[in-house]
């Protein structure tokens, strides 16, 4: 069982995140979102072709208010926040990326079996 509002919170800011970077990269871009269910989790994949994360900030995004983005673009909240969410969900949420060649972003949330228990 999940908090649809927050999850949906958490979808749309890995979304307007890609979406920022792919602009940003080309004017445009491709951003390819899959689920699959597996060992009792459901994993959404988000994978844009944006400008990509380099190895320094990767190691940091998820810390509250790190930012890449020009001062009044982002607060550096968003993915400290999301990761707390999924975190509250029994989940877990992790990124993968080359720079240069996009970034993927994971989000893995626990099945709920119907009997009370993940």
């Amino acid at each position: 069982m999940a908090n649809s509002s927050q999850i949906q919170q958490v979808f749309l800011n890995l979304i307007v995140n890609a979406e920022q970077s792919m602009i940003e990269a080309h004017n445009r871009g491709t951003l390819k979102i899959s689920s699959a269910q597996k060992d009792g989790f459901v994993r959404v994949t988000f994978a844009d072709d944006g400008y990509g994360i380099s190895r320094d900030n990767m190691k940091r995004l998820f810390t509250p208010f790190f930012t890449t983005k020009e001062i009044g673009q982002g607060t550096g909240l968003g993915l400290s926040i999301s990761q707390g969410i999924v975190l509250e969900h029994g989940g877990r949420v992790w990124a993968e990326s080359e720079p240069g060649k996009g970034a993927t972003f994971f989000v893995e949330l626990p099945v709920f079996n119907g009997i009370g228990k993940t």
